[in-house]
């Protein structure tokens, strides 16, 4: 299936890589009866979406499915997908910082269901989206989880940091409770070591020239058996998790600073501009010069049409009940 990249303002969620500076923050909406059309887009974060009620499809580079109550997806960044055929969809939609699986969440690598739902999706390989279905009582708690994260805005206020990874972690332990009981202890063992430190190593610095036979050497390890761990814990070879993670990054530097696409490439380790052009292109469909030029052209829409930014409509802070909201945060907490 070929995908082309359609531009619009009218995404509220897309919106969260150019207005807010944290590469760390987790922010949730809520959208209720929301029966409009999406265009097919990606995005450099990563996003949850549950389906609460109502009805509607989902197109996605695996395919074109149904989206229905208690179906929840885990979109990675560079995943293509798009909303049709809505019929009143009530949905949730959580997004957060892909940083945060190096640092907060690097632990979710030793628990099988969160490796599978978190680690494993490959845009190049799978579309880079995993999907799930609730039963009814996950999908109550995940609800609940939920309307606490909403409650909480779009403040970037460092107290709440705590506050939102609790509640982002308590979804996706319920989301991790949906995933095939294929996936056990014996066929996903903990996280070597090794493939931690490699994780850390090459994420702490892309620009690196990193190379399979180096990083063994780093880790006082046979390359060999680094890969077969690497393959073990994450379904990919280093230098294939490397590429991604370059490229995911490339597009952060792209949405979110004025650095130009040589500088980028350099920053992420990709110094020849022809080689950058062909892995951006091989990871996210377009040159990192269109992915810039049409996310730029949907901040300065929305910026000049703010009343007509979105169909999808977002909750203000201000207009959240207090009481609600605590007793959202209350019910969270005590389903842990």
């Amino acid at each position: 299936m070929a995908f082309r990249v359609i531009e619009t303002g009218d995404l509220a969620h897309l919106r969260w890589k150019s207005d807010f500076s944290d590469d760390a923050l987790i922010i949730a909406y809520h959208f209720p009866e929301h029966d409009a059309v999406e265009p097919l887009h990606d995005h450099d974060f990563v996003e949850i979406q549950l389906c609460a009620g109502g009805r509607g499809r989902q197109q996605t580079q695996g395919g074109d499915f149904p989206f229905t109550r208690g179906k929840a997806m885990l979109i990675r960044p560079g995943a293509w997908h798009r909303h049709h055929d809505n019929e009143r969809l009530d949905a949730y939609v959580c997004c957060f910082g892909a940083k945060l699986l190096m640092h907060e969440l690097l632990w979710t690598l030793d628990e099988p269901a969160l490796n599978e739902l978190l680690w494993r999706p490959s845009t190049t390989k799978d579309g880079g989206i995993c999907t799930v279905t609730l039963s009814e009582s996950q999908l109550a708690r995940c609800i609940v989880h939920f309307e606490a994260l909403v409650a909480l805005g779009e403040s970037e206020d460092p107290r709440e940091k705590a506050l939102r990874l609790g509640y982002l972690t308590l979804i996706l332990a319920t989301l991790a409770e949906a995933v095939p009981e294929r996936v056990d202890d014996a066929h996903y063992p903990p996280a070597h070591t090794s493939v931690k430190r490699c994780l850390t190593l090459m994420g702490g610095d892309l620009a690196e020239s990193w190379t399979a036979n180096g990083l063994a050497r780093k880790l006082n390890i046979d390359v060999s058996y680094l890969g077969r761990l690497f393959k073990s814990t994450l379904g990919m070879s280093p230098m294939a998790w490397l590429a991604q993670a370059r490229a995911e990054r490339a597009a952060r530097l792209l949405c979110r600073t004025d650095k130009s696409v040589s500088e980028i490439a350099i920053e992420v380790g990709w110094p020849d501009p022809v080689h950058f052009a062909r892995r951006f292109r091989a990871h996210f469909g377009v040159s990192a010069t269109e992915y810039r030029e049409r996310r730029r052209a949907r901040v300065a829409e929305s910026t000049a049409h703010p009343e007509e930014r979105f169909r999808w409509a977002v909750p203000e802070r201000d207009s959240i009940d207090g009481k609600a909201a605590a007793d959202a945060r209350h019910l969270s907490l005590a389903e842990a």
